[in-house]
């Protein structure tokens, strides 16, 4: 099974718009990422940040869920989503979806159907 990126976007920015300092900052992204060829697709977040971001802001952190680059970029980190996506190889989409959560926040992780 193959998946992909089916878009991207950010609740702070909109493409193509960019922070006022890309090299000092750190924006709150979304990926919606499905099987291949099909038009479903579950969303994904993560923390696209950059390091003299965290040299000005030195609370102590977890890393999962964070895109460490340079500068921000819509084209970087849209590339670096797909080649995410296209190196995942899975039997499943859940398969597919526990190997992202390695390093995005799953919109459906640790769901529980309600029992009532």
């Amino acid at each position: 099974m193959c998946i992909e990126l089916k878009g991207i976007f950010s609740t702070e920015l909109n493409e193509p718009e960019l922070p006022d300092d890309p090299e000092c900052c750190a924006v709150n992204m979304f990926a919606d990422i499905g099987t291949k060829g099909s038009d479903g697709s579950d969303q994904f977040n993560f923390l696209v940040v950059t390091p003299k971001f965290l040299i000005e802001h030195p609370e102590i952190r977890w890393s999962r869920g964070y895109l460490l680059m340079p500068e921000f970029s819509w084209q970087e980190t849209r590339r670096m989503v797909e080649r995410l996506a296209s190196s995942i190889s899975a039997n499943s989409w859940e398969e597919a979806a526990k190997v992202l959560c390695n390093y995005m926040e799953w919109e459906f992780e640790n769901y529980q159907p309600y029992k009532g």
